[in-house]
C-alpha cells in the first residue's frame, strides 16, 4: 500500500529531501552557529547578519583558558550546523565538548592560515620538546608512532600565542575565514555573506588606521607594556610596542606566578620606568594590583582581552573593544 501511495504522489520528492545534507539549511532558513568566544561570535554576526543565529559558548567576561563547559554548551553544539573556534590551544576543552555533543558539523578554525607568534608558555614548550623527542625515537613498527605525532602537533599548537585578534589585520583574516565557513554550509547566502564581509572589513581597516593614529601620540620610548598575562603580543607587533613583562608567565592564566617571579617583575618595572600595569576583564586583578603597589605604578583594570564586555559597556563589540583598549593604554602611558 505504501508503494502504491508513493507512486501515486511521485517518488522523486522523498529522495530529494533525503539527499539534502543535515548541516545545510533550506533556502531562506536561518543558519544555527556556535562560536566559542564572544569576540568570534561578534564577527560571525557581522558577516552572517539576520541569516545567521549565532550563540557564544563563553559569556561576556569569561576566561577561555580556564572555562568549564556546561550541559547547555553540549546542547548548543548538538543543535548547531557549524562551529567557529579560535584554535592555537585557546579552547583546550572543545574537543571533548564536541565529542559529547555527537553528530557531524564543520569546525571552522578562524586563525587557520595566519602566521602565529610563539607564546612564552615555558611549560608548553617543555612538553612540546618531550613529545618531539619521543616521536624522533619511534620506529615505523611502533604502533603508537602516529599517536606521538598527533600529541606533538597538539602540544606545539599550545606553544603558540592564540590572541591573534589584537592585530586588526589578522582579525580581518578571521572575517574572511568566517565568510567562507558560512558559505560552506549555506551556499544560497553567499552573496549576502560576501557583501557583509566586505563592509565589515572596510570598518576594520578604518579601525586599524585609528589605532595607529592614537599610538602615534606616544613617543616610542613610552610604548612599553606590562600586562596581566601574555595577551598583547600581536598588538605590540602590529602597533610598535614592547612587552616588558606579564604577571602570569605565559599565554594562559592557569598557573599563578611564584614569589620570585613577582619580585623579578617588580624590579623590571622599576628598571624600565613603565608607568602602568594593564589588567583585563577575564582575570582577577588582585596580583596586578599588588605588583603595581609594590612597584609604585598605576594599574589599569578595565581592559577587555579574551572576551567582550556586557551589552552597553565600552567593550560590547570587537570594534569598540579595540578602540577602548587603545585609548586606555595610550592615556596611561602618556
Amino acid at each position: 500500500m505504501l508503494s502504491l501511495i508513493l507512486s501515486g504522489c511521485g517518488a522523486a520528492q522523498p529522495s530529494a529531501v533525503t539527499a539534502t545534507p543535515t548541516t545545510s539549511p533550506q533556502a531562506g532558513a536561518t543558519v544555527t552557529a556556535v562560536a566559542t568566544t564572544s569576540i568570534i561570535a561578534d564577527m560571525v554576526r557581522n558577516v552572517g547578519g539576520e541569516r545567521v543565529n549565532v550563540r557564544a559558548l563563553l559569556p561576556p567576561g569569561a576566561d577561555p583558558h580556564t572555562y568549564a563547559p556546561t550541559p547547555g554548551d553540549v546542547q548548543a553544539i548538538a543543535e548547531a550546523q557549524i562551529v567557529f573556534e579560535n584554535g592555537l590551544g585557546l579552547e583546550a576543552w572543545l574537543d571533548e565538548l564536541i565529542a559529547n555533543a555527537g553528530g557531524q558539523r564543520p569546525r571552522i578554525v578562524v586563525s587557520q592560515g595566519l602566521e602565529a607568534l610563539e607564546g612564552s608558555d615555558e611549560h608548553s614548550h617543555e612538553h612540546a620538546d618531550e613529545h618531539a623527542d619521543e616521536h624522533a625515537t619511534a620506529t615505523p613498527a611502533d604502533e603508537h608512532a602516529d599517536e606521538h605525532a598527533d600529541e606533538h602537533a597538539d602540544e606545539h599548537a599550545h606553544a603558540q600565542d592564540p590572541h591573534m585578534w589584537f592585530d586588526v589585520q589578522r582579525a580581518i583574516g578571521y572575517v574572511r575565514t568566517i565568510r567562507e565557513g558560512l558559505k560552506q554550509v549555506d551556499p544560497a547566502g553567499a552573496v549576502l555573506y560576501d557583501a557583509n564581509a566586505e563592509r565589515y572589513i572596510a570598518e576594520l581597516q578604518q579601525l586599524d588606521q585609528e589605532i595607529q593614529q592614537m599610538v602615534a601620540q606616544l613617543p616610542p620610548e613610552r610604548r612599553k607594556l606590562v600586562t596581566n598575562h601574555d595577551t598583547f603580543g600581536y598588538f605590540a607587533q602590529r602597533y610598535g610596542f614592547e612587552v616588558v613583562g606579564t604577571v602570569f608567565e605565559g599565554v594562559s592564566t592557569e598557573q599563578e606566578p611564584s614569589a620570585q617571579q613577582v619580585a623579578a617583575l617588580v624590579e623590571r618595572i622599576r628598571a624600565t620606568g613603565v608607568p602602568a600595569i594593564f589588567a583585563e576583564n577575564t582575570v582577577n586583578p588582585r596580583l596586578a594590583e599588588q605588583i603595581a603597589s609594590e612597584a609604585g605604578v598605576e594599574v589599569v583594570t578595565t581592559l577587555y582581552t579574551d572576551a567582550l564586555g556586557e551589552p552597553g559597556s565600552p567593550g560590547e563589540t570587537y570594534v569598540k573593544m579595540m578602540r577602548y583598549n587603545t585609548e586606555q593604554i595610550v592615556n596611561a602611558l602618556k
